[in-house]
């Protein structure tokens, strides 16, 4: 015997009799579901541009902060050579200001030599003048003439004296040394 089929058992739901939709529902009803995929679909978009900015966000931050690092390095390099040079520029300032210094000091020194020189050089003219008129008084045979009176010895009188010995010992000059120079 063939197995017997079980009929379905009645719920609730079979029992009801289905009414039809009445076709303003199913136009409303469509147009509702319409509505929703179109919104879905925008927000799906919507989703989609703000991943792909959320990324290109990333790939931008990423970026600029490579760009900072770069910077930063370079600033750090830039203020090291920045503080050099200004080291170096400090320290050819002070020594052309020790330069600058010494240059005045040499000129004044340079000055009052030069001074001395010149009054010296006087002295030596009129020594030279002196012992020019006493060797012609000598080789006239009047014999040597009283000497003129000098005032208080000074460093001139005693350069002056010096400087008619080295007349009368041949016109050189005689270091320390004893050694008699040729005249220049």
């Amino acid at each position: 015997m063939p197995a017997k089929k079980k009929a379905p058992k009645k719920t609730a739901r079979n029992s009801m009799p289905r009414k039809k939709a009445a076709p303003r529902q199913v136009d409303s009803l469509r147009k509702t579901i319409s509505d929703l995929r179109n919104r879905l679909e925008k927000e799906l978009k919507a989703r989609k541009i703000e991943t792909r900015l959320m990324d290109e966000g990333k790939k931008a931050r990423e970026q600029l902060s490579k760009q900072i690092q770069a910077l930063r390095t370079q600033g750090s390099k830039l203020s090291t050579q920045l503080k050099s040079a200004l080291g170096d520029s400090k320290q050819r300032e002070k020594a052309r200001q020790d330069a600058l210094k010494k240059l005045e000091q040499l000129r004044k020194e340079l000055g009052s030599k030069t001074s001395e020189l010149m009054r010296k050089s006087e002295q030596l003219k009129e020594l030279a003048a002196q012992s020019a008129s006493r060797a012609v008084e000598i080789i006239r045979g009047e014999g040597p003439a009283p000497e003129p009176v000098h005032q208080a010895p000074t460093a001139a009188s005693e350069t002056s004296s010096s400087a008619s010995s080295s007349v009368e010992n041949g016109g050189g000059y005689q270091g320390s040394s004893g050694e008699k120079e040729p005249p220049h």
